[in-house]
């Protein structure tokens, strides 16, 4: 169980210490949509189709609700925090290299189990989402 104690501490720290280019209205905002998606996906993939279990237990603890509210939605802030236009492919790139990492050093771990979801089933995912739909979301709030 110290995967998720040691992720949830390392993005911490990093959402502390980081410069802030992104306003509180923006984190917050970005923040509810991020989570919104993370567990929307999480419930249809891991409760809904039993792909994947979060915890040593059947029984959803405490430190598994925190990580899934908070881990992927520090990670989309950090992102949008240093995306600027001049960024290059190779940072969003980077990002989902990173992410899907993090999701197989879960099951690495032994924190995520996986019941039919494979952990390469979610490189799609993050590439839609760090290629796509994170600049549009970035666009779209800045522009209003």
């Amino acid at each position: 169980m110290w995967y998720p104690y040691t992720i949830i501490g390392i993005f911490l720290l990093i959402l502390i210490t980081m410069p802030k280019k992104l306003t509180i209205k923006e984190m917050y905002y970005s923040a509810g949509v991020f989570g919104f998606g993370t567990w929307l996906g999480d419930v249809l993939v891991g409760d809904v189709f039993k792909g994947f279990q979060l915890g040593p237990s059947p029984v959803t603890s405490p430190i598994d609700y925190i990580f899934v509210a908070f881990v992927p939605p520090a990670i989309g802030i950090i992102y949008l925090n240093f995306l600027t236009v001049t960024k290059s492919i190779l940072y969003r790139w980077i990002f989902a290299v990173v992410s899907f990492l993090l999701e197989w050093g879960a099951v690495a771990s032994g924190y995520m189990t996986s019941k039919g979801w494979h952990t390469w089933y979610s490189i799609p995912v993050y590439i839609f989402v760090f290629l796509y739909f994170f600049p549009l979301h970035l666009k779209i709030m800045r522009k209003n």
